[in-house]
């Protein structure tokens, strides 16, 4: 019986040191600055007839993107950045599996929140040709005045109830589908008064997070460990009653 447990206990060491050996389970993407094969453009809504205005000034190391929405209140107003990550319609999205949170470098003016937007692709509702079908994940961010750094969980992004009226999509397809992310936006939020100016500069973006592979393999490993040395003590015990 000692050695059986002597064995195990050999393992189970062997395991926690084949853990700490494995190569670095993070994981990082960078959002900005633009890695290759994403486009970023900014957007307003002239082309429906609005008087918003925007503006980018793409940089290296940064993106300077400002907007004033049209005074109009007859009429919707809006503008945004917009990145794309599968602009030649490919499927080449992105795997955010692994993504717990979203950090931002950006420097304010103008307002006190941002929208955050992420466009994942779902099997079940979205058609390719509809970009209003790919699934909407929404936060919105506070912000002060100047450059900060911010981080957002992952699981604080939520789908709104107007998107499945503007999708056209039944609310019980409701499975978040991150591994698959097709577009990310910045936009103006709520409550950004008509006809003033705003600004963001952007200075990095990333989407980062820790794979939980590994340590469900280790945990697995071990559930095995103990149900052979639970076996086995009662075998043992069985055995000492005969």
């Amino acid at each position: 019986m000692k050695k059986t447990y002597a064995v195990l206990a050999i393992v189970a060491a062997a395991i926690l040191v084949a853990y700490a050996l494995l190569p670095d389970r993070s994981f990082s993407e960078e959002v900005f600055p633009l890695s290759e094969g994403v486009s970023l453009d900014k957007y307003d809504d002239r082309l429906d007839g609005g008087s918003s205005e925007a503006s980018m000034e793409l940089r290296d190391s940064s993106v300077d993107f400002s907007c004033t929405l049209g005074t109009d209140t007859s009429k919707f107003a809006w503008c945004g950045l917009l990145w794309n990550f599968d602009p030649q319609g490919e499927k080449n999205y992105r795997n955010w599996m692994f993504v717990d949170s979203l950090v931002f470098d950006i420097d304010v003016k103008g307002t006190d929140e941002i929208l955050v937007k992420v466009w994942t692709f779902d099997p079940d509702v979205t058609d390719i040709e509809k970009a209003a079908t790919f699934k909407l994940l929404l936060k919105e961010i506070p912000v002060k005045a100047g450059r900060q750094r911010i981080a957002i969980p992952m699981e604080q992004l939520y789908t709104p109830d107007f998107w499945y009226e503007t999708a056209g999509v039944d609310p019980k397809f409701n499975k978040r589908h991150q591994e698959t992310v097709a577009r990310f936006e910045i936009t103006p939020g709520w409550n950004q008064p008509r006809g003033k100016a705003f600004s963001v500069k952007v200075l990095s973006i990333s989407a980062s997070g820790v794979s939980n592979i590994y340590f469900g393999a280790v945990l697995f490993a071990f559930l095995i460990l103990t149900i052979i040395a639970v076996g086995r003590s009662h075998k043992i015990h069985n055995d000492e009653e005969k």
